[in-house]
C-alpha cells in the first residue's frame, strides 16, 4: 500500500469518526431539548393555553383553588378518541357527569400542528358541539405543552391532584383497540382514589391511540 493510499484511508476513517461524533452529540442535544418534564409524583409543569373561544386557562390557577385537574390529549379525528364519545360509550363525559359535584376540572389539549386538519378551529368547534363537550378544549399548535408532558397519543391521560402533583399518566382504560372501551377505567379509578385522599394504586400505564401530529 502506498503512503498516499494510507493517508487517504486515514482521512476517510477520521471523517467517519467525526461524523459519528457529531451525530451522537446532535442526537443527545435533541433528546435533551425535548425530554418531558412531567413525572408522576412530581409537581406538574404549569402552562397557559387558549381555548376555542380565545380564553386563557392556566393550570396553576385551578390547583390553587384546590381543584383536581384531568388532562386529556385530544384529537377530533382520532378513532381511539371517537370510541369514547359515541352515544353507546360516552366514557369521558360519563366520568365528568358522575363527578360533577366534586372539585374536578377536565381540560382537553390538542397539540396537533397548526397545519394539520385535526387542529382546525372549526373542526374542533363542531366536534365539541356534536359530542356535547362543555369543558375547555385547549389549543397547543406548536406542541410545546405536549412535549413537556411527554404526550405521544390521543387520548393520553393525566391526573393532577389538588396540590399540583402529577398523580397519574397513561391510558384511559385497559382496552387498546379502537372499537370498545375497557373494563377497567384507570382515570375513573384514579380520580376516586385521589379525591378520597388516597394514593393511586395504578399511577402509570401505557397510553394507546393515534400518534399526536406534532
Amino acid at each position: 500500500m502506498t503512503r498516499s493510499t494510507t493517508r487517504s484511508f486515514i482521512s476517510v476513517f477520521a471523517a467517519i469518526g467525526l461524523g459519528i461524533s457529531m451525530l451522537g452529540a446532535g442526537a443527545l442535544e435533541t433528546t435533551q431539548a425535548v425530554a418531558p418534564k412531567a413525572q408522576v409524583g412530581q409537581p406538574a409543569p404549569d402552562f397557559t393555553l387558549v381555548d376555542l373561544d380565545g380564553n386563557e386557562h392556566t393550570l396553576s390557577e385551578y390547583t390553587a383553588k384546590g381543584q383536581t385537574v384531568v388532562l386529556e390529549w385530544f384529537s377530533p379525528l382520532c378513532p381511539f378518541v371517537k370510541k369514547h364519545y359515541r352515544e353507546d360509550t360516552g366514557t369521558m363525559l360519563a366520568i365528568q357527569k358522575d363527578l360533577k359535584d366534586e372539585s374536578v376540572v377536565w381540560l382537553r389539549i390538542n397539540s396537533a400542528k397548526a397545519s394539520h386538519p385535526a387542529a382546525k378551529l372549526s373542526t374542533n368547534q363542531k366536534t365539541a358541539e356534536k359530542w356535547e363537550i362543555t369543558t375547555p378544549i385547549l389549543m397547543d399548535p406548536k406542541g410545546t405543552i405536549g412535549r413537556i408532558y411527554g404526550a405521544k397519543r390521543t387520548p393520553e391521560m393525566y391526573i393532577i391532584d389538588a396540590t399540583g402533583l402529577l398523580a397519574y399518566h397513561g391510558a384511559i382504560d385497559n382496552n387498546n383497540n379502537a372499537s370498545t372501551p375497557g373494563e377497567v377505567n384507570f382515570v375513573r379509578n384514579g380520580l376516586v382514589q385521589t379525591l378520597a385522599g388516597e394514593e393511586i394504586t395504578t399511577s402509570t400505564t401505557k397510553a394507546y391511540g393515534c400518534s399526536i401530529k406534532y
